[in-house]
């Protein structure tokens, strides 16, 4: 079951390019949260504006400690960056089913703020290696640095490799058998699921989507599957990528 706690927020750091790490503290959820899963964040206001809280994927728990990448895209991601050290804020978490534990070789590919769980995932995992994708080096936010063996790439070039990180995908299966875990953009994860399915590869993606709850009480964030329509919030984030309807998903 997942657990609401009034948390203390103990840093807010700016990452990258409108990108920021939001740290608070709880150790009842750091201990409970598995790579994949995620957390409600939530707002004290007397005014409940906005009233509904934001989805985040966990980037990293360690003892107390609770992680959180945030990208500034609107009103309640921009309240969120603009929270200081000491205040406090309800979450709800973990929430979502979370990562199967790799029985090979896992290839973790990231792209935005998807690199969150994939971060989380390789700081657990022992035999990964992460393929980490931005436009630029200024979006970079630092997540993957000293967690495993990685590569990045950026669509300018500006930093790594130059490319989408797709390209570089295909190459990693094809140095032996692996488990491919994605998040990001659907367009890149839809391409990632078609690059592991011609080679063999089991894909597990995570959705992002907007929720009102995180407990699947509302129907906001339904997905197509083979199976019919799933919540993100209650039956995933993570599925397998077979499942997904792709072309139904809006990106």
């Amino acid at each position: 079951m997942p657990l609401e706690r009034m948390c203390e927020i103990t840093a807010v750091q700016k990452v990258a390019e409108m990108t920021f790490k939001i740290v608070a503290e709880s150790k009842e959820i750091a201990e409970k949260a598995e790579p994949g899963q995620f957390a409600m964040l939530g707002f004290d206001s007397p005014t409940f504006d906005p009233f509904l809280r934001r989805p985040m994927s966990f980037a990293k728990t360690e003892f107390e400690r609770l992680e959180f990448i945030v990208r500034v895209v609107g009103w309640g991601s921009a309240l969120l960056a603009t929270l200081m050290p000491g205040e406090h804020i309800p979450i709800l978490g973990p929430l979502g089913n979370g990562f199967p534990e790799p029985s090979e070789r896992a290839i973790l590919v990231g792209g935005g703020t998807g690199i969150a769980p994939m971060a989380f995932a390789a700081s657990r995992w022992k035999k990964a290696i992460l393929l980490y994708g931005e436009r630029g080096q200024e979006n970079l936010c630092g997540l993957h640095n000293g967690i495993c063996e990685t590569k990045i790439i950026t669509e300018d070039g500006s930093y790594g490799e130059k490319g989408l990180v797709t390209d570089y995908l295909q190459k990693e299966l094809e140095k032996g058998p692996a488990e491919v875990f994605t998040c990001g953009p659907i367009p890149m994860m839809e391409t990632v699921a078609q690059i592991s399915k011609k080679l063999g590869a089991k894909c597990y993606v995570s959705l992002e989507a907007r929720m009102a709850c995180g407990i699947g009480a509302s129907v906001g964030c339904a997905v197509e599957t083979k199976d019919g329509y799933k919540k993100v919030c209650s039956d995933g984030p993570v599925f397998d990528a077979e499942e997904i309807i792709w072309e139904a998903l809006d990106d």
